[in-house]
């Protein structure tokens, strides 16, 4: 399939024009990244020893942004609000919970986490089993601003809010939208919420934040996560909750550990076909984050090849540890397939009802990708073959050929 390096858009080239005065704080990483956790804590509760230690890997990716030489301003812009946003909530849970210590009472009973490679149809399954009616996900616009439980009008203000950021990104990418669009009020991936994530390096080389994501005890992340989800279900709908992120996948043992009742739904495809989708995306972040000569595509398929083989790897070890019940597998072929069939199916195995308001969600996730362009992606664009990718995916490619189709 034949692609085209997409335009540097004017909106986009004014932008790092009216930003670049802003970029001189590049030269001390450590203040910028010292300055916002002062910023959001001022006022508030401080922060546990557990927060701030965790927090402080975040360091880690500050100094990735500030040293890489390709750097726009915007994405250096950018960068830091993506950090400043974790930090942020951080810091807000926190202190929400010391001053409603009962927002700890609040159970998170059998979540389930859809795991699995881009492109592999967890978005589809994510947004089905979220919206059924005893289910929820988190939605963009309370990840964004988390907190109490507010009115309708003061619900409406932060989803205007939300709104008003992403289109940010929307109006200087040409392709973003049609690869992962953002809906303020709809439910979105976890990753908002927590500070880590492999797929931060998805706009500049972070070498030293993905060896220490390999080595560090990523747990304390995931108590937060648990911590805010307490906070949502706070002075709201009791209802099961139901999370996504792709990266989740790699921390399977972690996340039981946290939530021992937690169920994982398991989406698989062709590993070249959700490699090439995750290779795309993460040329629109560097193209969102770099000048244009720095964007290279063969690296990104080296280093999305390593990070994603390595990274369903431990999933497979974790997944053996973890034992039969712990993980739901749902081919791609049989999602697409007979959709009807296998995600009631699914429900069951859940211990979830499945009924009319499931049908008509099924519906309308299946007709919301038609109203946008085709997302086209390709393996050759990045350099890599399917056979190398095949083998770096080997003992995955093994479980795929158990997996009914």
């Amino acid at each position: 399939m034949s692609q085209t390096t997409p335009a540097v858009l004017p909106a986009l080239r004014l932008t790092n024009l009216l930003l670049a005065p802003a970029t001189r704080t590049r030269r001390d990483a450590d203040a910028v990244f010292d300055r916002m956790i002062a910023r959001a804590a001022r006022g508030r509760a401080p922060l546990s020893a557990e927060a701030a230690a965790d927090l402080d890997h975040l360091r880690l990716v500050l100094r990735a942004f500030a040293a890489f030489p390709g750097l726009s301003p915007l994405g250096w812009t950018a960068g830091q609000a993506m950090l400043a946003g974790r930090i942020r909530n951080r810091v807000v849970v926190g202190d929400l919970r010391a001053r409603h210590p009962e927002i700890a009472d609040q159970p998170v009973a059998a979540p389930v986490f859809v795991v699995g490679m881009p492109r592999t149809g967890t978005t589809l399954t994510y947004n089905v089993l979220s919206r059924s009616p005893g289910h929820r996900g988190p939605k963009l616009w309370e990840m964004m601003h988390p907190g109490l439980a507010v009115d309708g009008r003061a619900e409406a203000a932060l989803i205007r809010r939300t709104r008003r950021k992403f289109a940010v990104t929307s109006a200087l990418s040409s392709t973003w939208d049609t690869i992962h669009p953002m809906y303020a009020a709809a439910e979105e991936e976890d990753t908002f919420i927590r500070a880590h994530s492999e797929l931060h390096s998805s706009a500049v080389p972070m070498p030293d934040y993905l060896e220490r994501l390999r080595t560090f005890d990523h747990r304390p992340d995931y108590r937060f996560l648990r911590d805010t989800l307490q906070l949502l279900s706070y002075g709201r709908p009791a209802r099961r909750w139901v999370l996504k992120h792709p990266a989740n996948l790699f921390h399977l043992s972690e996340i039981r550990d946290v939530f021992p009742d937690a169920r994982f739904v398991w989406t698989h495809r062709s590993p070249e076909v959700a490699l090439a989708s995750l290779c795309s995306l993460a040329e629109s972040s560097q193209r969102i984050h770099r000048r244009p000569g720095a964007v290279d595509l063969t690296q990104i398929g080296r280093d999305w090849l390593a990070i994603m083989s390595q990274g369903v790897s431990r999933a497979l070890v974790q997944r053996a540890e973890l034992g039969p019940d712990a993980v739901l597998d749902l081919p791609y072929g049989r999602l697409t397939g007979e959709p009807g069939a296998a995600l009631p199916e699914l429900f069951e195995q859940l211990g979830a009802q499945w009924g009319a308001d499931d049908d008509a969600n099924l519906t309308a996730a299946l007709e919301a990708p038609k109203s946008r362009p085709p997302h086209q992606y390709s393996l050759e664009r990045f350099g890599l073959e399917r056979s190398e990718v095949r083998a770096a995916f080997a003992d995955y490619v093994t479980l795929l050929a158990t997996l009914p189709r």
